[in-house]
C-alpha cells in the first residue's frame, strides 16, 4: 500500500535516490531527505522540498581558477552560483565528463584546485545513481540567488535547478546585502534546527583531511549565497548553526542538498526500521 507524499508532515524522513562516495570502496546507500515544506513560496506548485537530512559529502563551492584576472577567485575560486562547480555536478547525471567550463577562466575541481583533497571531477555526476523514475519526480526549480558587489554587480540573478543548495533566506539567517533569495522553510527555526552532522557513509569515505572527530559531531553545511563583499567568499552554517563565510575551494565543508518532488509522487504507508518512508515505483 502507498500514499500521497503531500500526506506527510513537514520533519518526516523520506528515502529517494541513492550516493557514493568513493565508487571503489562502496556501493551507493540511499539519501535520506527530511521534509522542508509543502507548497513553498516560490518553489513549483504543490511540490514537496526535501533537503538531505544530514551531510551527504565534503566537498569545495567551486575550484581555483588561476587564469582569471581576478586575484580572488585566481587563488580562492568563485562565488558565483550560478558558474560554480557544485551547481553543475548536483545536477548531473554522467558517470564521468560532468564538467563543462562556465565561462573563459573556469577550472575543474580537481584535488590540487581544491583544498583539503576534496576534488570530484572523476566522481560521477550527484545524480548518477537516481533511476530514471526517480529522475522523473524531480521538479525544475527556479532559485533566487544573490550576486557579489565587487565584480558581479549586486543584485540577484535567478537559476533554474532540479538539486540546489538553500540559501541565507530560506535556512532563516539574514539575507545577505538585504536581498531575499526565496523565503523561509519552515523546517529552520533556529540554531539548533540548522545544525547537522554527517551521514556515516560520508564520515567513513570523505576525502577531506578535516571532518568531525566523531560520527555525531555537528559540521558545517554550504549554502548558495555568495559573500557580496567579495568575488570569493560562500557563506555556510557552522557547527552551532550560525552564519559564517569561507573562500570558495575549501573541501572540507558539507553539502546537504535539496530539492522538488512532485506531489504526484507515492510514498510506503508506513515507516521502515529505520524511521524513514520510502518513495514508491509508482
Amino acid at each position: 500500500m502507498t500514499l500521497p507524499i503531500y500526506n506527510l508532515d513537514i520533519g518526516d524522513r523520506v528515502k529517494f535516490g541513492s550516493y557514493l562516495i568513493d565508487i571503489e570502496k562502496e556501493e551507493p546507500q540511499p539519501i535520506i531527505w527530511q521534509i522542508a515544506d509543502k507548497s513553498h513560496t516560490g518553489y513549483p506548485t504543490d511540490a514537496i522540498t526535501l533537503v538531505a537530512e544530514k551531510i551527504i559529502d565534503l566537498r569545495a563551492f567551486d575550484a581555483k581558477e588561476p587564469t582569471n584576472s581576478d586575484s580572488e577567485r585566481k587563488s580562492y575560486g568563485n562565488n558565483r552560483y550560478k558558474d560554480s562547480n557544485i551547481r553543475q555536478w548536483l545536477n548531473n547525471s554522467e558517470m564521468n565528463n560532468w564538467y563543462v567550463p562556465q565561462h573563459s577562466a573556469d577550472a575543474s575541481p580537481t584535488n590540487g584546485a581544491t583544498d583539503y583533497n576534496t576534488g570530484y571531477d572523476n566522481m560521477p555526476g550527484f545524480l548518477y545513481f537516481f533511476t530514471e523514475q526517480e529522475l522523473s519526480k524531480i521538479l525544475d526549480t527556479t532559485l533566487i540567488v544573490a550576486k557579489n558587489t565587487v565584480t558581479d554587480g549586486g543584485g540577484s540573478e535567478t537559476v533554474t535547478d532540479k538539486v540546489f543548495l538553500l540559501s541565507n533566506t530560506e535556512v532563516g539567517v539574514i539575507n545577505q546585502n538585504d536581498i531575499a533569495e526565496g523565503s523561509l522553510l519552515p523546517l529552520f527555526n533556529d540554531d539548533a534546527s540548522r545544525m547537522a552532522c554527517l551521514t556515516q557513509q560520508a564520515f567513513n569515505n570523505t576525502k577531506s583531511s578535516s571532518k568531525p572527530s566523531a560520527i555525531g559531531d555537528k559540521w558545517q553545511w554550504l549554502l548558495r549565497t555568495p559573500y557580496t563583499s567579495n568575488s570569493s567568499n560562500v557563506r555556510f552554517i557552522n557547527a552551532n548553526g550560525a552564519l559564517q563565510r569561507d573562500y570558495a575551494c575549501y573541501g572540507c565543508d558539507g553539502i546537504r542538498p535539496a530539492l522538488n518532488l512532485s506531489p504526484e509522487t507515492f510514498v510506503s504507508d508506513g515507516i521502515g526500521y529505520d524511521g524513514c518512508y520510502s518513495v514508491a515505483d509508482k
